[in-house]
C-alpha cells in the first residue's frame, strides 16, 4: 500500500445535499447554527474567486438540489452572480468539508427591510472532502453582538424566502 493511500481520499461527489444539510438549512434551526459562517465564493470580473460570508438566516434549502439565498443588493457578490451565476458554497458537515457548486439566478429584489436580493441556486454538484486521518470540526465562526435582534431579522428573512418557493 502506498503511503498516500492512508492520507489522501478522493472527494466523494453527489448531485444533491445530504439529508442533514437539508434539515440544517430548512429555516427551523437558526439557534443551533447561530455563530456559523457559510463561505460563498463567486467569480469576480477579473476571473479570481471572490469570497463572501452567509449565515443560516440567509440560506433556505428548498429541495435537495435547490437553495434560495438572500444577499446585499449592492455587493460584489450580487454583481458577480448577476454577471456569471456560478458559485461555490463551502461548509463543515459530518467531519468533512462540503463544496456545493451551483448556478444562481436572480428571482427577487428589494425584499425585507434590508432591501435584499434573492437568488435561486440550482445545485450541480456536492463534493465531500474528507481526510482519513482527521475530522473537520468547524469552519469560520462568529459571535453576534445582539443575538436576539439578529435572530428576529433572520426569521423575517427565512419567512420571505419561503414565500418565494
Amino acid at each position: 500500500m502506498k503511503e498516500h493511500e492512508d492520507v489522501y481520499t478522493e472527494p466523494h461527489a453527489e448531485r444533491s445535499l445530504p439529508l442533514q444539510v437539508l434539515q440544517d438549512f430548512d429555516g427551523e434551526h437558526l439557534e443551533a447554527r447561530l455563530g456559523e459562517a457559510i463561505r460563498l465564493s463567486t467569480v469576480g470580473p477579473d476571473g479570481w474567486p471572490h469570497a463572501a460570508q452567509l449565515s443560516v438566516g440567509e440560506v433556505l434549502a428548498v429541495r435537495p438540489d435547490e437553495l434560495l439565498i438572500a444577499i446585499w443588493p449592492t455587493s460584489h457578490t450580487t454583481r458577480n452572480l448577476e454577471r456569471d451565476g456560478r458559485l461555490t458554497i463551502s461548509l463543515v458537515h459530518d467531519g468533512a468539508l462540503l463544496e456545493i457548486r451551483g448556478k444562481a439566478s436572480a428571482i427577487a429584489d428589494h425584499k425585507t427591510k434590508l432591501d435584499l436580493s434573492v437568488f435561486r441556486v440550482k445545485i450541480e454538484s456536492v463534493n465531500e472532502h474528507r481526510a482519513k486521518y482527521a475530522d473537520v470540526l468547524s469552519g469560520v465562526t462568529f459571535r453576534l453582538h445582539e443575538p436576539d435582534k439578529v435572530l428576529a431579522r433572520w426569521r423575517e428573512q427565512i419567512a420571505m424566502l419561503r414565500e418565494l418557493v
